[in-house]
């Protein structure tokens, strides 16, 4: 893990000196929309990255804010350009199958795009739920694999060629409704289960979106490339 460690560090500063501006990306503007109310609540990011969800959480009345990378770099990254303006905010780095926190510590457990690469996306995701408070909001987003991205991974997988999702070491093949039934195994309820991004795969090019197809979102929820569920633990 320590080489995987190195990996994320050196990706998260390669990012950083490339992309000045962190912009939010599709799978937090579709959390937002489920977040509601956050004055007073204490929330966990797992996976926090550069910070580019907690700069739009920030200043919006939440008690306590504390984020968490498995990367060291990510994680400083966002405590130098975070942790001037936003005093409510805690820093840490740790890993999302030991989370080092009481069971029924926060209001509200995000995490974005993280799940998927951890050795062990299930223990992640009971760790996510352990320590939700009771009543509390768990929000979740992964890549889907049920789908045309799915059958692009297993396209390259059968010619040979890797698949990484922007060179990234662990790239674990999540499905939506695998979440759904484990969310309800933990002792959760399922209140949104969503997926959207529906793109063509052409070896060599970059994906083109197929907007039409989310028209249709009660049947073509289950096939997006990016999937999001959030739950309350019971």
């Amino acid at each position: 893990m320590n080489e995987v460690r190195r990996t994320y560090d050196e990706w998260h500063r390669t990012l950083d000196a490339e992309h000045e501006d962190v912009a939010l990306a599709p799978w937090h503007a579709a959390a937002i929309a489920h977040l509601g109310d956050i004055a007073g609540k204490s929330i966990l990011e797992i996976g926090c990255g550069r910070g580019s969800f907690a700069r739009w959480v920030s200043g919006r009345g939440a008690q306590t804010l504390t984020l968490a990378d498995f990367s060291f770099a990510a994680v400083g990254i966002a405590r130098r350009d975070l942790a001037p303006r936003t005093p409510e905010a805690s820093f840490l780095t740790t890993d999302i199958e030991r989370l080092p926190f009481a069971c029924d510590t926060f209001d509200i457990v995000c995490s974005f795009e993280t799940l998927e690469h951890v050795p062990r996306p299930a223990v992640g995701l009971a760790e996510l739920v352990r320590v939700t408070r009771p009543r509390g909001r768990l929000i979740v987003t992964t890549p889907n694999y049920i789908g045309l991205l799915g059958a692009y991974r297993l396209f390259r997988h059968l010619t040979g060629r890797t698949y990484a999702e922007m060179g990234q070491p662990i790239n674990q093949p999540l499905t939506l409704i695998g979440r759904v039934r484990r969310l309800r195994a933990l002792g959760c309820r399922v209140d949104i289960a969503d997926g959207f991004g529906h793109y063509l795969y052409v070896p060599g090019r970059s994906p083109r979106r197929m907007p039409f197809l989310d028209g249709a979102r009660w049947l073509t929820r289950w096939f997006g490339a990016h999937s999001l569920t959030v739950a309350t633990k019971q």
